[in-house]
């Protein structure tokens, strides 16, 4: 970025802004001003739209926040700009002349959006790395939800792009081998007449391609769903935001539930993946309703992925809830806050307690998608597994997280573990069905073998692959892990392992099949090289108590620690916790790493014991501490720095941090006022959320902001 703006110096640099990239812009802008600092910097989007005009006094590196369309406004700008002339003349600005805030008057959009030039007939995007694209067809909404700011900000009115320059658009994308669009609109269908008209030129004109909508159900039918289908889509989302209609009647969007469903039925017998946007913590709305919105998904068999993956709902500048928060019985937390920051999540109902929240969003985090995909292809386990450990006891009345956990355990082999869980979720959950499918069985194990491979047996194996004699990244892969004929691998690699056993080498060709996801790779002939590390022979259980970790657990020979930690962490802990079992020494990194994994599987005393061992070299108290703090242990983290040799700028750091967690907000504030730690992005981070916890005065929040963007400056530069 730095090379760019040198080499071309630009007038301005403009950054569209949502609350959650906001702070990420204010570092950039700054990075911008330090490259060049006559550049001007305009923000606008959503964030930006009614953002109080203090705003600009809270963010001193950018100069004007744009309050209408992005290409009337910055064409008016950049041409006062190049012709010096004054910005008060232009309308759609906001900014500081004299100290003062000034509003340059509203900025009025095209009628006709056809107005504006496309940026993909006009070739501003570099098409060449993209398999997607996002398109508007219409602007605007005419709807008044309270939780939504777009109908304030188009004055509830709907502005169209031609059918035309739409169909025009399409072609030339698909002439640059774009075959999937995401239709950006707020109401793809919102006009019956002129979606039609769209759907069959697109049928007629661009055939053979997908594409994404959303949409309300209530103007969906058997023949616009024919329609659609046949146009190429394959989602479409529809507002779904509660499934309690006094709640839909508070935040003014009533929905007939029942037609709902149906119209979802039909959607997907179209052969159409249903998508639905949904909230909680939405006025009135109690956890027991909250949780009434995931059952009504999850009985509609929509999947919890993509856009369905619910969300508290945010206050945001220019909506009707943000506006008057009292009226819809939301409690904002009392915090120092910048101008340009919105409520957002910082708040609590009449109906929902912080906690409740919290409790609704880990639910929703449990229910997605990725998080079962991940817990069965044994990915992310760890990281998995933290976040139920963590939140046991937000988590004590729902199954999902102690189901998940025993799955891990049974896929890190630690047994006794798996078969306690699962003790304690069949007692806790008697008639729960997926607690009852858990514990029906029959459980897969496998166990070290020198036999050699055969179908369903699992190994373990370096492979690398070479094409016209040049190695070829992706078939690459060391320590990897497979079954047998499961289908994870392609058919005519796996059958090359039938018939090796452990520690042998092999040599093979092979054609990898022309429909393959790699372009490097697809109808080549590769040549491989493959190590067989380890072979594992199925063993089945019918029931959860025959699983024994003495009997089950292995001794895996295999001793290269740093490759297996880099490659197959899952498989590192269960070496690592072999060989620490069976008393082999163990590398002070390998230590500390083993407590770290142990404290998110939830072996907490395991944890502790490793630490206990640390009494030899005190300095690594420090390290034990942090990472203790890290994984939810804030008191054992103290306990620890207690016992550390010293007590320098990252002992308190480490203390202060704890501190925070465990909500003691005055003492961590003593410890940061007059903690010196240059370079330290976490403690300017901290003294920020302290500022803003303890409701300190503004300058002294922006102060620390300031000090925070600058450590972070510091990275980049």
């Amino acid at each position: 970025m730095a090379e760019a703006i040198r080499r071309d110096p630009p007038l301005a640099i403009g950054f569209t802004a949502y609350q959650e990239n906001i702070e990420q812009i204010r570092l950039w802008a700054r990075f911008s001003k330090k490259v060049s600092p006559d550049t001007k910097v305009i923000i606008g989007g959503p964030q930006v739209t009614f953002m109080p005009a203090e705003g600009l006094r809270h963010m001193p590196e950018v100069d004007f926040l744009c309050r209408g369309e992005g290409e009337i406004v910055m064409l008016g700008l950049l041409e006062a700009l190049m012709k010096e002339k004054e910005p008060a003349e232009i309308p759609g600005l906001c900014f500081l002349q004299d100290g003062e805030a000034f509003e340059t008057g509203p900025a009025y959009g095209a009628k006709d959006l056809d107005d504006y030039p496309s940026p993909y007939l006009t070739d501003l995007i570099d098409l060449q790395h993209k398999e997607r694209v996002i398109m508007l067809t219409s602007r605007g909404c005419s709807y008044r939800c309270a939780f939504c700011y777009t109908p304030r900000a188009s004055h509830k009115k709907v502005r169209f792009y031609s059918v035309e320059r739409i169909i025009r658009e399409m072609k030339y994308l698909k002439s640059k081998g774009i075959k999937a669009f995401w239709f950006a609109d707020p109401n793809f269908s919102f006009s019956r007449k002129r979606l039609v008209t769209l759907l069959e030129a697109m049928i007629r004109d661009v055939p053979d391609i997908t594409f994404w909508c959303q949409t309300r159900y209530d103007l969906m039918d058997q023949d616009l769903l024919s329609l659609l289908k046949a146009a190429g889509a394959d989602n479409v989302a529809y507002g779904l935001e509660s499934a309690n209609p006094e709640v839909l009647n508070r935040i003014d969007k009533p929905i007939d539930l029942d037609r709902l469903s149906e119209v979802i039925r039909l959607t997907q017998e179209a052969g159409i993946h249903v998508e639905l946007f949904s909230m909680f913590a939405l006025p009135g709305e109690t956890f027991d309703q909250a949780l009434n919105t995931l059952n009504f998904i999850k009985k509609n068999q929509v999947a919890i992925d993509g856009n369905s993956i619910s969300q508290q709902a945010h206050q945001f500048f220019g909506t009707p809830m943000n506006h008057n928060p009292s009226a819809y019985g939301i409690r904002p937390f009392r915090r120092t806050r910048p101008a340009y920051l919105s409520v957002c999540r910082d708040y609590e109902t009449d109906a929902m307690s912080a906690d409740e929240i919290r409790r609704m969003s880990l639910i929703w985090r449990l229910n997605r998608h990725d998080f079962a995909e991940d817990v069965t292809r044994e990915r992310n386990l760890f990281h998995r597994a933290s976040l139920i450990t963590r939140n046991r006891n937000a988590l004590r009345d729902r199954p999902e997280g102690r189901c998940f956990l025993a799955r891990i355990y049974l896929a890190l082999e630690e047994y006794g573990a798996a078969s306690d869980c699962m003790a304690a979720t069949i007692k806790a959950f008697p008639r729960d069905p997926e607690a009852c499918r858990l514990v029906a069985g029959p459980f897969l194990c496998f166990r070290l073998t020198r036999e050699k491979a055969q179908p369903g047996c699992k190994v373990i194996f370096d492979c690398q692959g070479s094409v016209n004699g040049r190695l070829v990244p992706a078939t690459c892969g060391r320590f990897q892990e497979a079954i047998i004929g499961k289908g994870v691998l392609l058919p005519e690699f796996e059958k090359q392992f039938c018939g090796m056993a452990q520690e042998d080498y092999g040599r093979f060709e092979m054609t990898f099949p022309r429909p393959y996801g790699q372009p490097d790779l697809a109808g080549k002939v590769a040549t491989f090289r493959v190590h067989l590390h380890c072979v594992l022979k199925p063993l089945t259980l019918g029931k959860w108590e025959d699983l024994d970790e003495r009997r089950l657990r292995n001794n895996y020979p295999l001793d290269d620690m740093e490759s297996l930690r880099q490659h197959n962490i899952n498989l590192y802990y269960k070496v690592l916790g072999g060989h620490m079992m069976h008393g082999q020494p163990t590398d002070m990194d390998d230590a500390l790493m083993m407590t770290n994994l142990c404290l998110k599987l939830g072996f907490v005393d395991r944890a502790t014991a490793i630490a206990e061992q640390f009494a030899e070299n005190p300095v690594t108290f420090t390290h034990a501490a942090h990472i203790f703090r890290i994984n939810g242990q804030p008191e054992k983290a103290l306990d620890l720095l207690r016992r550390a040799p010293q007590d320098g700028p990252r002992e308190r750091s480490i203390r202060a941090q704890a501190l925070f967690e465990l909500e003691r907000f005055d003492e961590a504030e003593e410890i940061v006022t007059n903690l010196m730690v240059p370079n330290n992005v976490q403690v300017a981070e901290l003294r920020v959320e302290l500022a803003g916890r303890l409701c300190l005065p503004m300058d002294v929040y922006l102060e620390r902001e300031e000090a925070l963007l600058d450590e972070r400056l510091k990275r980049i530069l």
